[in-house]
């Protein structure tokens, strides 16, 4: 899910769709029970190997009605699943973005917050995790990393998932946006919050010596 949701078309094509891989993504999930349910095996294979167009074109006609569905869908938990899925796996980045804010317009709250809202099974969490990323993925690896270091203990699993799927580039806006939000380099966290041979893992990873 992390890796696909800001691929390129081009990149997406390639991507394949092992149970192993299924599992992998399924893991980027806290809290989901190891069980596969299977209309969020549809979305993981939906979201890593649908051919989804890469243009900057909107239709508003189309935003507002697949809004009108995701409201249906967040209404309804057991409902509207196969349409959310060929509505996230097939879209524009573009053309869903405009969907989303016609739903907010419409809703008063954002897609993503009224699924974390009204529902908590496994379903309806991946798919507040993929509009997240849609919407703004250095945004959501911000505050996925922000998450894993505050707080009592650390989440490694979660400081892990984010350092080795971002590019070098992808790596340094985020660090950008944690310092923006935080106060606080996003190596002197590291450092600060964790210890031995992770630590100087993570820190050679952020181009740091540790």
């Amino acid at each position: 899910m992390l890796i696909r949701c800001n691929f390129s078309f081009k990149k997406g094509l390639y991507v394949k769709c092992p149970i192993k891989f299924l599992t992998c993504l399924r893991c980027t999930f806290h809290g989901l029970s190891p069980r596969f349910d299977l209309t969020f095996e549809q979305l993981l294979v939906g979201l890593v190997s649908s051919f989804r167009y890469g243009g900057d074109e909107i239709n508003a006609r189309l935003a507002k009605s697949e809004a009108n569905i995701l409201q249906e869908a967040t209404k309804d938990k057991k409902g509207y699943h196969e349409e959310v899925i060929r509505i996230l796996s097939t879209r524009s980045k573009t053309q869903l973005v405009a969907t989303f804010s016609s739903y907010k317009i419409e809703n008063g709250i954002s897609v993503s917050k009224k699924l974390l809202e009204e529902t908590s099974d496994d379903f309806h969490k991946a798919v507040h995790v993929a509009i997240h990323c849609i919407n703004d993925h250095k945004k959501y690896y911000e505050k996925v990393l922000r998450n894993a270091i505050k707080g009592v203990g650390t989440n490694e699993d979660g400081l892990t998932r984010v350092f080795v799927t971002r590019a070098e580039k992808a790596l340094k806006e985020i660090k950008e946006l944690y310092y923006k939000k935080n106060s606080v380099q996003l190596e002197d966290a590291v450092a600060k919050e964790i210890s031995g041979y992770y630590k100087k893992f993570l820190l050679n990873l952020l181009g740091k010596e540790g």
